[in-house]
């Protein structure tokens, strides 16, 4: 009788952080200077755009997602979003093991969907003001030189 319930107990708590987590975090994204266009591209074809600040729900497993960032007068700068474990998967291990691995179910549920993992709340990027570059061009016929600079 007590072996059944606990067992019934392990069924029923099944895929919890699936329950509870979910297959995707509400991310909030913020670059400097404000105003950014960014492109999201990740695993499992995950792709988005949006421009800064901005919140999006991104799935946990579209992980690691590649963040690339532009604005006028500013370089184009890529990072990486990565997820990383939650408390549910220590959760899911301890059952198991209270369980005798009869709440296994759990954690392959969970797995699937993703919600062992979840990202950060908040990323933030700073972008590189893009430097003036000199050129030089020089007359083929030895006349002077001239020097330029680019924004």
């Amino acid at each position: 009788m007590r072996h059944a319930l606990v067992v019934s107990a392990a069924l029923l708590a099944a895929g919890c952080a699936s329950m509870v987590n979910g297959p995707s975090s509400e991310v909030n994204i913020a670059t400097q200077p404000a105003g950014a266009r960014c492109h999201l591209g990740g695993g499992d074809g995950f792709s988005a755009e949006l421009v800064t600040p901005a919140t999006v729900q991104l799935p946990h497993k579209a992980a690691p997602i590649t963040v690339t960032c532009e604005a006028p007068g500013y370089r184009r700068t890529v990072n990486t979003l990565n997820s990383g474990a939650n408390g549910w998967l220590w959760g899911n291990t301890a059952f198991i093991v209270f369980t005798g691995g009869a709440a296994v179910l759990g954690l392959v549920v969970d797995e699937a969907v993703g919600a062992t993992t979840s990202y950060r709340k908040d990323f933030n990027m700073d972008l590189d003001v893009e430097a003036a570059r000199r050129l030089r061009a020089t007359q083929r016929n030895g006349g002077p030189s001239l020097d330029l600079r680019t924004p």
